[in-house]
């Protein structure tokens, strides 16, 4: 180690004054900064002590702008070091600061030199003795610090909470997040500039002009005016308006901009397309309540905010009895029919642009619309679309993890030529999106259904699916997914209930005739037969093509003693899978792994005298 380093220089009177003011354990409320540099170790490699001298050099300015915000540095390693401030805003601003010093002066340093943060900030109370601090709200901002992007900041949902607007700002729910010996899930938002681009690019990585935009849409839910009787109580108005912020964020396929961010328009009647101008969104959700003491009336518009058009509206009377209870009733009717407009509308833009302007969202889109029809050519050209996506977008998750669906289906409709081989590819890319996005719902469950499905790896599988229900619980995918599995190992009751709150979740959307098919196999598992037969006849009528439905529509219909319709449904998937065979169909995608459930179900389509 040199013998003159400029950090300690900076750092060492601050921990020798605390070592002799403060002896006794002191508990005190404060925000916490961890701050470490990135790709540090890589920077080591390459010249060690040159190195040393220039992040001591960076991490004593830091010390500095910490000082002069108000606060104190408690801790300090080679790469990184933690701080407490008087409050949260003091700790974001000073965050800010800090990497708008570090990001001007990277501009003007070759990539390979630059020295990048990454930052987290919590609040909370800490134990503070002879200078050094500890408690959970300390361990949480360490954590939540190396979850953060190099050049960017991440706080919990305490300081987002405390904070409020901040100009030039905008907080990016990153929804429950899953921090290493942090015993509970910490609700996380991203700190995001106006105008930052790419903070900085790490040391050995290579340098880009600017960050890629996020290609998945944007969305700001205002807050809700109230108006009529019942105005000096606007916590309802408030709590449904959070409500729906975080049911949307939770789906992961939309930007979803914070309630902090979205204050400064409560009370206005304002124009989407100032909003959109302001807000950096391309939808806007705005709205009213009125309430009685006889009625409550919510009324919501979704618009396009660059061009102000409402696209969808919705008007909701209830008797105003369990607060929350409507409350609950109302944001779910609301966000399950605005996300599958905003997918309508984006799918619209995508076709109307030139195949050099798409992007990979806009290719992914297009690839969910050919996934619809059940055609074995049109359906394989989905795979081409979603691999452009991928090439396009190496860091979106979201096309990787339709990708894995892709292959399950194609699998699961005995098109495969080598389905040992794209089971295989199903479950590499599930891996590759989970990577990607560890807390993705939509990755989460599609590598569950694979490993459940394609490998009869049922715990496994469940494993992930919880996760994915949990990471999304208003996701109805993961939803379906997990019920699905249910039904696989028995769990028939479970698998209808989580089936039917699936389709709640998402009763517009166009593959409708999955959430019909998964609710055939819960009730089939269940034993209510008469139940499968309707939702097998639902999807049959919806997607003909659909073999793993007629399959279930079979025994379903044997069960339900309507033989003469299991033959004609038997003769129909066999035209469509002409080498079907019970024998090779028993070992590879026979779904069931409770005994009797399987036994049942072989037995059932035997009857209709599929070939051995």
């Amino acid at each position: 180690m040199p013998d003159k380093d400029p950090l300690f220089a900076v750092i060492q009177p601050l921990l020798e004054q605390h070592g002799r003011s403060r002896v006794r354990p002191e508990r005190r409320r404060a925000a916490i900064i961890g701050l470490d540099v990135a790709g540090y170790s890589l920077m080591m490699g390459s010249n060690e002590e040159d190195t040393y001298r220039r992040i001591g050099r960076a991490l004593g300015r830091v010390c500095r702008q910490i000082q002069e915000a108000g606060g104190e540095v408690f801790s300090f390693s080679g790469d990184g070091l933690m701080a407490a401030l008087p409050g949260s805003l003091e700790a974001v601003r000073c965050a800010i600061r800090i990497q708008k010093e570090a990001r001007n002066r990277n501009r003007r340093i070759n990539p390979e030199r630059r020295i990048v943060f990454r930052i987290g900030v919590n609040a909370g109370e800490i134990l503070w003795q002879s200078g050094r601090a500890g408690g959970d709200a300390v361990n949480i901002a360490a954590r939540l610090e190396q979850i953060s992007p190099p050049g960017g900041i991440c706080i919990t949902n305490t300081v987002f909470e405390q904070v409020g607007p901040v100009r030039g700002t905008s907080f990016i729910s990153l929804g429950e997040q899953t921090l290493k010996n942090i015993r509970h899930p910490v609700p996380v938002y991203r700190v995001a500039l106006k105008g930052a681009g790419a903070l900085a690019v790490v040391p050995g990585e290579v340098a880009e002009p600017a960050a890629p935009k996020d290609p998945r849409p944007s969305i700001a839910v205002l807050p809700l005016r109230n108006i009529g009787s019942g105005t000096e109580n606007p916590y309802f108005a408030e709590g449904m308006v959070e409500d729906i912020i975080v049911s949307l964020a939770g789906l992961q396929e939309l930007v979803v901009i914070s309630r902090s961010s979205t204050m400064a328009f409560a009370s206005k009647v304002v124009d989407p397309r100032e909003v959109g101008r302001q807000l950096g969104v391309t939808y806007v959700v705005s709205g009213n309540l009125r309430r009685s003491a006889q009625s409550l009336r919510v009324s919501v518009e979704l618009a396009d905010a660059e061009t102000g058009v409402m696209l969808w509206a919705d008007t909701t009377d209830t008797a105003p009895d369990d607060l929350f209870e409507v409350q609950d009733r109302i944001v779910q009717r609301i966000v399950t029919r605005i996300a599958p407009y905003i997918r309508e509308e984006e799918l619209r833009r995508a076709l109307r642009r030139r195949p050099e302007n798409m992007t990979a969202y806009d290719l992914m889109l297009q690839a969910l619309q050919v996934m619809r029809h059940l055609d074995r050519q049109e359906f394989a050209k989905a795979r081409v679309l979603l691999a452009k996506a991928m090439e396009l977008d190496t860091s979106f998750a979201a096309p990787i993890a339709w990708a894995v669906w892709w292959h399950i289906r194609w699998v699961g409709q005995g098109w495969s030529e080598d389905p040992q081989g794209d089971a295989e590819q199903a479950v590499t890319l599930a891996q590759r999106a989970i990577e990607l996005e560890p807390h993705n719902a939509l990755a989460l469950a599609t590598m569950g259904h694979a490993r459940s499905f394609l490998f009869h790896d049922y715990d496994n599988g469940l494993s992930y699916l919880e996760r994915a229900v949990s990471a999304g619980p208003n996701h109805a995918m993961a939803t379906i997914l997990y019920a699905l599995t249910l039904a696989y190992i028995g769990r028939g009751e479970e698998a209808v209930r989580h089936a039917e709150y699936g389709l709640r979740l998402s009763p517009l959307d166009r593959r409708v005739f999955l959430y019909h098919n998964v609710l055939a196999w819960a009730n089939y598992a269940n034993g209510t037969f008469e139940a499968a037969i309707k939702w097998s006849r639902l999807s049959a009528r919806e997607a003909p093509a659909f073999t793993a439905n007629l399959r279930v529509l079979i025994a379903s219909l044997v069960a339900g003693g309507e033989i003469d319709e299991a033959r004609r449904a038997a003769a129909q998937m066999l035209q469509l899978e002409p080498n079907f065979s019970m024998a090779r169909y028993e070992v590879t995608r026979q779904p069931f792994r409770d005994p009797d459930i399987r036994t049942r179900y072989l037995a059932h389509l035997r009857m209709v005298g599929l070939p051995p």
